[in-house]
């Protein structure tokens, strides 16, 4: 068999010739496989991998260049390199590392300022992880080849893998990992470790040399007819040209109109949703976010970045793989923080002859004793005691319970302003420490937060534990009615703001602001405070505290406390935990098709209508897993609360309900997703007509 024509030639008969010519074979045999366009084909045509490369470059190194002029450039060198090698040692093969160190100081020449700061081995492992990223992002495996592979493993065939590429082997079995192939391989040759190409025909020479064999127990199957046929049989060897008629047809048509193929792939972003499942074109949206946020920092050349938990787990993890699948590595480093309302808040108060609680009572007037000692995060056992010492009603909720006389007596009492002083400053200590550990100079810096959003509470605690000493900005989803704005207390909606004005999609991604609360679940509970050993054993307590992870700070273990609560993790194993991993998935292939498309992306209102979507246009199943959602309160008030319609009211009622809804739109704005509103009111039905006005609304004028 001289040729293997991928299509017409059947696997079985591939495999039936190895096996014949193994038997044929004096000495054991070696299947020697090409890895490019044999065992892997690319979405794009080899050369284009570079272009691509020098897009991730302009928006690493920001010299100003070109992806244009940084391409031509990389040209140059290659040409140089190649003719060099050719007049020294007759090679053209050049290494990718001593590119490298010609390309840098070609730009250092051009006196660009933003290079001055790279050093050469720094510099060379940033071009290596773009170059891997690229190769992966554009990568598919090609079935056929795989499975004569592995068939030939199956067998106890030995196998090498043999390709003529600049890059050191070491970064090549990133790629094999990535594909699973790593243990399919007994030997790994790379033309770039041994100064040897295929293309010359001295690799053959030096892999029989090194696997102590002759040349006609090598079979070599590979698609390049000169390097892996016409050479390998010229010293000896036995070759199977493999032929993938349509990929070369692909790459023909792409390197004639390479344009239309990065527009076409652009617009094909919807291809990455394989299929449609509940509130699906919500990973579109947070993977969006991501995009939105490293552009941000990047721009910024912000370094270190925190994440908040506990919507911002979930949100690290698709900011992580955008970075690692698209630039090979972590451009931003990330940081995970366990903060809430709750654990943070008593820290970031002032000493109670200052302190007015504006900041809660702000938001929860009515509330009771117990709700708001709590809120300061004192234990259920202390709060209840200290309020029956007091003879105060801990449960009664108080209307405007900061002008009522149990409020006042509260704040009176002896053991409550002791209390309060330790454990604000207990709680500020420890939180410190707890920030500290990360080990960024946030004081120098600045602190960068990212957060699902709405008002930034929680950061304006952290701006007050800071003493409104750092400097800190938020970026969250989306930012309303945000609080506390300074110029050293930013907040950036990156989807959407009502600053200055509502941002363009704003009813889109507005309309259910409690679905990206739910879709991004964490794995844990609550952050619930930061206690030392000894603070934990005396003021521990709790409902379903547990110690999330512990911090040495040189003297005393910080414990970082969360809440484990029975429902709160059954709803994220059964129900957000599925959507997470298709989302996952989805934030891959979106990876995958920035690369392809060159490093660009639909416009915004595409983004916006894969979320109106879900919002204008849901399914029955997406409203009714939505009812079947809740949430607790621990912070204000505490409970749960569900979304759920209740009972369905009288068709009089209904009637009656549909006249309201038809003359006061306002109705269906109270914040709640509107088709929950419509079940409520038993007039689930219109929500057709209202997702469809609703849409016509947002994209008509568009």
């Amino acid at each position: 068999m001289e040729t293997w024509i991928i299509g017409h030639d059947t696997v079985e008969d591939v495999i039936t010739y190895i096996n014949n010519w193994r038997k044929s074979c004096i000495h054991p045999p070696v299947l020697c496989f090409d890895f490019f366009d044999t065992l892997v084909v690319r979405c794009v045509e080899p050369e284009h991998t570079k272009i691509i490369a020098a897009c991730l470059q302009e928006k690493i190194l920001k010299t100003g260049l070109s992806r244009e002029k940084l391409y031509s450039i990389r040209q140059r060198i290659e040409t140089d390199l190649c003719e060099k090698n050719i007049a020294a040692n007759g090679e053209p093969e050049f290494a990718f590392v001593e590119f490298c160190s010609y390309f840098l100081r070609e730009l250092q020449r051009r006196d660009v300022d933003e290079i001055s700061s790279w050093k050469e081995h720094n510099f060379t492992d940033m071009l290596l992880n773009l170059e891997i990223a690229v190769e992966l992002g554009v990568q598919e495996i090609c079935d056929a080849t795989i499975q004569v592979l592995r068939s030939a493993r199956e067998n106890e065939i030995k196998t090498a893998l043999v390709s003529d590429f600049y890059l050191p082997a070491v970064y090549f079995h990133k790629m094999l990992r990535e594909h699973r192939l790593d243990d399919l391989f007994d030997h790994v040759f790379i033309s770039s470790d041994y100064g040897l190409m295929k293309g010359t025909g001295r690799m053959y020479k030096g892999i029989c040399e090194e696997l102590g064999c002759s040349p006609d127990q090598l079979l070599m199957i590979g698609d390049n007819p000169h390097a892996d046929v016409a050479m390998a049989r010229e010293y000896g060897c036995n070759a199977i040209h493999v032929q993938n008629l349509s990929q070369q047809q692909f790459y023909q048509k792409f390197a004639n109109t390479p344009d239309d193929y990065s527009f076409s792939i652009v617009y094909k972003f919807e291809d990455a949703l394989e299929q449609q499942s509940v509130y699906s074109e919500i990973g579109y949206s947070i993977w969006y976010f991501s995009y939105l946020l490293f552009e941000e920092l990047n721009a910024k050349q912000i370094k270190d970045v925190f994440f908040f938990s506990k919507e911002g787990e979930f949100l690290k993890k698709i900011f992580d793989r955008f970075q690692i699948e698209v630039f090979g590595y972590l451009v931003v480093k990330s940081h995970y923080v366990f903060v809430s309302r709750k654990a943070t808040f008593i820290a970031s108060l002032r000493s109670l002859e200052q302190e007015d609680f504006l900041r809660l009572f702000d938001h929860y007037r009515d509330i009771s004793l117990r709700e708001f000692l709590l809120s300061l995060n004192f234990s259920e056992n202390f709060s209840q005691s200290l309020c029956e010492k007091l003879g105060l009603d801990y449960f009664a909720r108080r209307l405007d319970l900061r002008s009522h006389q149990d409020f006042q007596t509260l704040l009176g009492s002896d053991t409550f302003n002791i209390a309060y002083e330790e454990h604000r400053i207990q709680q500020k200590r420890n939180f410190i420490h707890y920030l500290d550990s990360f080990g960024v100079d946030y004081i120098q810096k600045g602190l960068t937060i990212v957060d699902v959003g709405w008002k930034g509470s929680i950061q304006d605690n952290v701006f007050h534990i800071l003493n409104a000493e750092v400097d800190i900005h938020g970026y969250f989803m989306g930012s309303l009615i945000a609080t506390e704005l300074k110029d050293n207390n930013r907040k950036t909606g990156l989807l959407f703001s009502d600053r200055p004005e509502p941002s363009p999609f704003f009813n889109v991604y507005n309309n259910n602001r409690s679905l990206f609360e739910m879709v991004l679940g964490a794995t844990h509970g609550s952050a619930d405070g930061y206690y030392t050993d000894q603070e934990y054993k005396s003021d521990s307590g709790g409902i379903g505290q547990i110690v999330q992870l512990t911090i040495s700070n040189g003297q005393d273990d910080i414990n970082v406390m969360t809440l484990d609560l029975p429902e709160e993790r059954k709803l994220y194993q059964d129900v957000v935990q599925p959507i997470q991993e298709k989302f996952l998935k989805l934030a891959g292939r979106l990876n995958k098709a920035y690369l392809a498309a060159d490093c660009t992306i639909p416009d915004s209102e595409w983004f916006a209508r894969q979320h109106a979507r879900v919002v204008f246009k849901p399914t029955s199943s997406e409203i009714q897993l939505f009812e079947r959602l809740y949430h607790l309160e621990n912070f204000g008030i505490f409970e749960f609360t569900d979304f759920k319609s209740g009972n369905t009211p009288s068709l009089k009622q209904r009637l009656l309900n549909l006249k309201n809804v038809l003359h006061n739109s306002e109705i269906l704005e109270s914040g709640i997703w509107p088709p929950i509103i419509l079940r409520r009111l038993g007039i689930g039905f219109f929500q057709y007509f209202d997702g469809m006005r609703r849409h016509k609304r947002e994209f008509s004028r568009k």
